[in-house]
């Protein structure tokens, strides 16, 4: 059996709309529920089977990997099947003659679309994208704002691109319908790319750091020149509105290193940094966040590379700093990897690892080179705390001094 059907059926004579008990498992259909689900739910895509087939005891995986995918707690679209040997009415009557068969339905429609490509994961969650595009009308709400996002891919176009990229991070495919690999890029084929950009998509669907897009540009041509896209496809990676890379890779494996490459996660994300009060001990500055985390009173830097086998013996030392400064809103450790930065170690004329830089209101006070006791750190630290309390009451004396003189007068 696919799943334990028996267990399932138990529950459908008790429960016959509970049919997705838990994230990642099937939706079983039967005669009480079949069409509830799909006048409740916002897309139906459902495997018609026998059990005794070879064929689709060869697609249980796929169709298992993409129910993981799909039918997450607040997914509005379900992964299901149906067994025709015990419901061979209802197949029957959604004229099932063969296993297995794969019908997609949209909501409230009894119309289904059957899929007839390759039974591969890509394929699948690439056709999912496609007939999302088509019952939402992707070209007819090009017209409003509103951008369109289903199994994690934002639909963009000339109208929403402009205020949906303007903040937080973007990755985006530029894109020609009639584009195939003689016309495509160089390094990029794009009838490769298409069903793996849309498994990209359904991979980060819920990440809260990244989104995942795509632009027609024989739809939206002003989006497609303001880019300046000349060769298709074309992935961009697009920060606060900023095109911060280009990537030409086309295997999943190597867009989601691209991806974990260049994403700003929590404690990379200054705003995020400072909003949780520091639930994390270290920053992570890049280029991007480097003059925005040096705006702290304090910020004590470790410039570091992942080769750097004192680098690796520094960290749990550096972790515990961070610890120790977690509350003291005035201090900031963090640290750059200089492989990834390359630019900042340059122009802060980095030239051994590690190298330890505090920061006293955006200038260099104290450049230390290796590892130090923790207890020498911290009261560096506290050094320069102290002065900016003397500073402080100073100012503050001369200023009360002033009013008092002004009085006088």
């Amino acid at each position: 059996m696919i799943v334990n059907l028996n267990y399932w059926i138990s529950l459908f004579l008790i429960f016959p709309r509970l049919v997705a008990p838990e994230d990642g498992s099937i939706y079983e259909y039967n005669p009480d529920n079949f069409r509830g689900q799909i006048e409740d739910m916002d897309g139906n895509f459902i495997m018609f089977y026998a059990p005794w087939c070879r064929h689709c005891t060869e697609f249980e995986p796929i169709w298992v990997e993409l129910a993981e995918l799909i039918n997450t707690k607040d997914s509005k679209f379900a992964i299901a099947q149906v067994d025709c040997t015990l419901h061979p009415k209802l197949c029957q009557e959604t004229g099932i003659t063969g296993y297995p068969t794969l019908l997609y339905f949209h909501k409230n429609s009894f119309s289904p679309v059957e899929y007839k490509g390759t039974r591969d994961l890509p394929s699948l969650t690439l056709f999912l994208s496609e007939v999302f595009a088509m019952k939402s009308g992707v070209k007819e709400t090009d017209k409003t704002s509103e951008v369109k996002i289903y199994s994690g891919m934002a639909y963009l176009t000339d109208q929403n691109i402009e205020k949906f990229v303007s903040k937080g991070q973007h990755f985006v495919m530029f894109y020609m319908p009639w584009c195939k690999t003689s016309q495509a890029s160089e390094n990029i084929q794009t009838d490769r790319l298409a069903p793996v950009w849309a498994e990209l998509a359904v991979y980060y669907a819920h990440s809260e750091y990244i989104q995942i897009g795509k632009v027609n540009c024989l739809d939206n041509e002003i989006t497609c020149k303001n880019f300046d896209i000349k060769q298709y496809p074309h992935l961009l990676w697009i920060f606060n509105g900023r095109i911060m890379g280009v990537s030409e890779v086309d295997t999943l494996e190597n867009l989601k290193a691209y991806v974990d490459r260049m994403v700003l996660a929590e404690n990379h994300d200054p705003d995020k940094f400072m909003k949780k009060k520091k639930t994390l001990p270290v920053a992570r500055i890049t280029e991007e966040t480097f003059e925005t985390f040096l705006e702290n009173d304090l910020v004590f830097v470790n410039f570091f590379a992942p080769w750097c086998a004192h680098c690796m013996q520094l960290n749990p030392l550096w972790l515990k700093l961070g610890e120790k400064f977690q509350n003291e809103s005035r201090v900031l450790i963090a640290d750059i990897d200089c492989v990834r930065s390359k630019n900042i170690c340059e122009m802060e004329k980095i030239s051994g690892l590690p190298t330890l830089i505090l920061y006293k209101h955006k200038k260099i006070v104290s450049v230390e080179n290796g590892s130090k006791p923790l207890e020498n750190l911290v009261n560096m630290i506290k050094e320069h705390l102290d002065e900016e309390v003397t500073n402080e009451e100073e100012n503050k004396s001369n200023e009360e001094e002033n009013i008092l003189t002004k009085d006088e007068l």
